[in-house]
């Protein structure tokens, strides 16, 4: 028979025989029945990369069929003599344990991910910088107020919601990974310490650790339950989290609508403004709330007749991606302004036109501002302003220019 010692602070386990994947199992298992009191239905450990003696992976609870709901964890483990040292994501040994794990089983962009997420889950916050899960403009239909993950027990992270064509997106940029090995779970990881959980879906992508922009597909609504738990009707179980625990939604602000509780679990709903929506009516996207932080260069830079100059801003501390409604100002002079051409370029080189050419346009100053739809790029890094002259005869000079977030 084997023998095993388990150590539940720290996870370590020592078998008598070789250690194997069946041993790497119990560890983690052993870590996650650890951290709760609750009946299971069953454990899946789900390997998802490995390399010498290290193995990165989720791990899952599962819920009854009849009610509650999976209870799910990363995992990165280490073998260590006759057994493995495991960290759960929930764990503060976890953002130590993936720094040290080979790139090939932790990629250096998880890596980083891993250690905001870890320094920014004790920031508490009402604004969460997060979408709805679905299109911005669109409205879907609360099918239960704010509750536990698991229905009653608290904090209330969650909201079921439906509509639409039942495409589920990505509340904000972040990194996804699959959580139950049949699909209908995942998670995502958001620049700005943030967590949201997305299960029941249905025909769901099945990521493993990739950097995915706010709006990115992640399935179709359903009454699926890979992992147990129950749904009566189609809808996502949308969660908030921040580091590895759950998060009241009570006066979070999500989509551009602050979440209250009501009398019991499902009850309450949402506000904007004096408008009130609760269980069983719509809620309009208006995405990601803005903080109105703005940076700006007021460096002149010459625009040559037919040449063309940019005049960079380095934006940090803004968390996830730009908004879809990004404002910027341009400030430039030049002596026919319909010679010009003007982009803003974000970080990752991707151009937006703000202003075409225009050769009936005489006038020398522009003093405008464009609404940009940005909410594909990463917010934080450098953004430029070019400004290109495209006929003979005139030149003139950027005088400044800002952008808004």
């Amino acid at each position: 028979m084997k023998l095993l010692t388990i150590v539940l602070a720290g996870a370590l386990v020592f078998v008598s025989t070789p250690a194997s994947a069946t041993d790497l199992d119990a560890a983690v298992a052993a870590a996650m029945v650890g951290k709760r009191s609750t009946p299971h239905a069953g454990v899946e450990v789900n390997v998802q990369r490995s390399e010498g003696g290290w193995v990165f992976g989720s791990g899952v609870l599962k819920a009854s069929p009849y009610a509650g709901a999976p209870e799910s964890w990363l995992f990165v483990a280490r073998r260590i003599g006759g057994g493995w040292q495991v960290a759960l994501d929930d764990d503060q040994s976890f953002a130590d344990l993936t720094q040290a794990a080979p790139s090939n089983v932790v990629s250096t962009g998880e890596k980083q991910t891993f250690a905001r997420w870890s320094a920014n889950a004790r920031v508490a916050s009402t604004q969460t910088g997060l979408s709805l899960p679905y299109p911005v403009g669109v409205s879907w239909t609360i099918i239960g107020g704010p509750h536990g993950w698991s229905g009653q027990p608290r904090p209330w992270s969650s909201i079921d919601l439906n509509g639409g064509d039942r495409r589920v997106l990505s509340a904000q940029s972040g990194r996804a990974y699959w959580m139950c090995s049949n699909g209908g779970h995942i998670r995502i990881i958001h620049d700005n310490g943030w967590t949201t959980e997305y299960y029941h879906l249905l025909n769901e992508i099945k990521p493993n650790g990739e950097q995915y922009p706010m709006g990115t597909y992640l399935g179709l609504t359903s009454t699926r339950i890979p992992c147990g738990g129950s749904a009566g009707s189609n809808h996502v179980h949308f969660a908030l989290k921040q580091g590895g625990s759950w998060v009241a939604l009570q006066d979070k602000t999500i989509g551009g609508w602050t979440y209250f509780e009501g009398s019991r679990a499902y009850a309450g709903g949402a506000r904007r403004g004096s408008i009130t929506r609760t269980t069983g009516q719509s809620i309009q996207n208006y995405g990601p709330e803005q903080g109105g932080t703005t940076f700006e260069n007021l460096t002149n830079f010459t625009v040559a007749d037919q040449g063309s100059a940019e005049s960079p801003i380095t934006v940090s501390g803004v968390p996830g991606s730009a908004p879809a409604t990004l404002s910027v100002f341009a400030d430039v002079h030049h002596t026919w302004r319909g010679d010009l051409q003007i982009d803003l370029i974000a970080p990752d080189g991707s151009a937006y036109r703000l202003r075409s050419p225009d050769p009936d346009d005489d006038e020398d100053v522009i003093h405008e501002t464009y609404t940009v739809n940005a909410s594909s790029e990463v917010a934080n890094g450098t953004w430029r302003l070019r400004v290109t002259d495209v006929a003979v005869n005139d030149s003139g000079y950027i005088d400044g220019w800002t952008i808004t977030f």
